[in-house]
Formats: C-alpha cells, structure tokens, sequence
C-alpha cells in the first residue's frame, strides 16, 4: 500500500518554507523506502486555504498545520502508523 503525503506549494506556505520542507520529506522518504519500510507518494498541492496556518501537510488525508522541518520525521512516522 503507497503512503500519500502533500505538501501545500501556494504563496503562503512557499513563503513560509514549503520547498525546504519537501526536500526533507523526499530525503527522509527515500531512505525509508531505501529500508524497505514501505512505498510513499509526496505531491505538492494547490493552495488549501489554511494560509494563516502554513505551512499545511496532508498525511493520508489528515491535515497537520504549522509544519516545519523538525516536524518531517514525526510526519513519516505518523504516515507509517496509518492502515
């Protein structure tokens, strides 16, 4: 089963670190599935209207606010935690 992560790239959240934050999350998630743990699906997204609250990442559906690059292991974590 392919684990979905989403990161917002809208103005606000690319102003706020988005790019960085999805490199983290493509470096962590290679290595992971380099560990053979499970497949991953990172996609960037559109504006999700949470600006205020950036930068804004979906794990499987569930939205995590104010995310930054210490956040990115306890994100795959939780990724790997839901069925």
């Amino acid at each position: 089963m392919t684990k979905k992560i989403q990161i917002c790239m809208g103005s606000a959240c690319h102003l706020k670190g988005a790019p960085l934050i999805a490199q983290a999350l493509q470096v962590e998630l290679e290595r992971r599935e380099a560990a053979g743990e499970v497949l991953f699906e990172l996609a960037g997204s559109f504006c999700q209207s949470q600006c205020a609250d950036g930068v804004i990442v979906r794990v499987n559906g569930e939205t995590y606010q104010h995310i930054t690059v210490a956040d990115v292991p306890r994100l795959v974590e939780i990724c790997l935690q839901e069925d």
